[in-house]
């Protein structure tokens, strides 16, 4: 999809981070838009600020709880009878989670599951028919560096990621053939919300909340994650990479070199093996010091 001026574009996830970002992108490149977010608020005022920065350009939004499949029934409804067909619809909505291996309830897997891989599901049952009878569009799926290597993230994300990835494998090879183009974007660290949303859905160690309590903790949390958001790349920056692959009908849409050395290291058995566990070392460690500056000794809580 060279050209994307005048398209349609249905967006999820887009009150915050990459999902802000893609939509300002995509209305600077002349798109019609309709963003959807569960935060009303937050969505509404990107709106406002499309229209007030782009006042040429057609905007809709409305709430979309990723989660339930009637909610992408509803918008669907409302993006067909505002927009007409869908050209490029991406799929970004997602949270994160900062439990221990030991500490995953199953309605956190479950959590983590609805909103990162079923709101994918969902958005293709009602989109993908339609896209098939016309025999065009482009599916663009937000993935993760951990969906691509078994990272430091906790397992209910990295699962989720890794079947957001091999889904859109699998799409991209059935679509082929009826003119539908396929990509997984694969972020590296960037600057967004998620990572506060890990932190507030996260079950500490029963004991290390007893002996340091809630407040502590989270605090301990942030400033972990803080130091990684220091590192990490602007959205605004990762999306215009993404949306010049997007042109280019990529299947795997970098923005990290790094993620792509990973990938391509899994060739090889021995070395791909050894960098899995000295990674995971690695930030084992980073953490561990840090919570030792805090005078938090983790080791007794794993």
């Amino acid at each position: 999809m060279k050209d994307l001026k005048d398209k349609t574009c249905f967006l999820t996830g887009a009150a915050s981070g990459i999902g802000r970002s893609f939509a300002f992108a995509l209305a600077k490149q002349g798109m019609k838009l309709f963003i959807t977010d569960i935060d009303t608020e937050g969505l509404e005022q990107v709106k406002t600020e499309i229209e007030q920065e782009y006042p040429e350009i057609t905007v809709y939004s409305m709430k979309c709880d990723v989660s339930k499949l009637s909610d992408f029934e509803e918008a669907f409804k409302e993006f067909n009878s505002k927009l007409g067909d869908v050209d490029l619809l991406i799929n970004n909505a997602g949270i994160g989670v900062a439990d221990t291996l030991t500490n995953i309830d199953l309605e956190i897997w479950k959590n983590v599951l609805d909103i990162n891989l079923m709101s994918i599901i969902y958005s293709l049952k009602v989109f993908l028919p339609h896209m098939l009878e016309r025999k065009s569009g482009h599916i663009v799926n937000v993935s993760s560096g951990a969906g691509i290597f078994g990272s430091s993230e906790p397992l209910p994300y990295i699962t989720s990621k890794f079947a957001v990835v091999g889904l859109s494998e699998g799409l991209f090879s059935h679509l082929k053939n009826y003119d539908i183009n396929v990509s997984v974007i694969v972020p590296g660290y960037i600057k967004t919300n998620i990572f506060d949303s890990g932190i507030k859905n996260s079950n500490y160690d029963p004991k290390m909340l007893k002996d340091f309590g809630r407040e502590k903790l989270e605090e301990v949390y942030n400033s972990w994650m803080e130091n990684i958001i220091n590192s990490a790349m602007s959205p605004d920056v990762a999306v215009r990479k993404y949306i010049r692959q997007i042109k280019k009908d990529q299947l795997y849409i970098f923005d990290s070199a790094f993620i792509k050395d990973i990938l391509a290291l899994k060739g090889k058995t021995k070395e791909y093996e050894a960098f899995l566990v000295n990674y995971q070392e690695m930030q084992a460690k980073d953490m561990r010091e840090h919570f030792h500056e805090h005078g938090i000794n983790i080791e007794d809580y794993m």
